[in-house]
């Protein structure tokens, strides 16, 4: 029983935190990357041809800070706003509170955080124009910031992590109430100790 509740806990893992993770992280052909932004200049739009077979597309935002930063809620590290023949297509605030740090190129390497603007879908052929700029973060310096694009990328169905959420739900549920029950007390009355010689 123990066995198969792991079992379940595991499947639950992964339907309902790797699976969208590496959905809208990794999902789809990555189209390129470009620097916004590299100390001490200033930040720079970037203009790129996407055509409607590339859809969805997603954005990324790479950013590499100077010194430790802590993302907190309701505060803006960065802003952006995706445009196309003037029109705003997606506009959205970076604060990276769900993004992990990771080193590049190595494990010494710069350490930097990625957050997502959005996916573009559909996707409507033409020149699309990618604004980067600061945010309301009180002394944050950043070093370098980089745009991130790729096509083709897959969206998470909502119906699988619920699924997965509550599978690993169950399964801790009824663990603990298994190690509950091996530790809970014996109701059997013990024998009486035996006297003689």
């Amino acid at each position: 029983m123990r066995k198969l509740l792991l079992l379940l806990l595991l499947a639950g893992v992964a339907l309902g935190i790797g699976y969208p993770w590496y959905t809208y992280n990794f999902s789809g052909a990555e189209i390129g990357s470009w620097r916004v932004f590299d100390r001490p200049g200033p930040y720079k739009p970037v203009t790129v041809p996407l055509k409607a077979g590339d859809g969805p597309v997603r954005a990324f935002v790479d950013m590499q800070p100077l010194r430790n930063f802590i993302p907190a809620e309701g505060r803006t590290a960065l802003t952006s706003v995706v445009t196309l023949g003037g029109r705003d297509v997606l506009v959205k605030t970076l604060s990276y509170v769900n993004a992990q740090a990771a080193n590049r190129g190595s494990p010494q390497g710069p350490r930097f955080y990625r957050d997502r603007i959005g996916d573009i879908d559909p996707v409507e052929s033409g020149d699309y124009t990618f604004k980067i700029g600061p945010g309301d973060v009180d002394g944050l310096e950043v070093a370098q910031v980089d745009l991130v694009l790729r096509k083709g990328a897959a969206t998470v169905d909502k119906r699988v992590v619920p699924a997965g959420l509550t599978m690993i739900a169950v399964a801790i549920f009824f663990l603990i109430r298994l190690r509950r029950g091996r530790k809970a007390p014996s109701d059997t009355v013990p024998p009486a100790p035996k006297w003689g010689r």
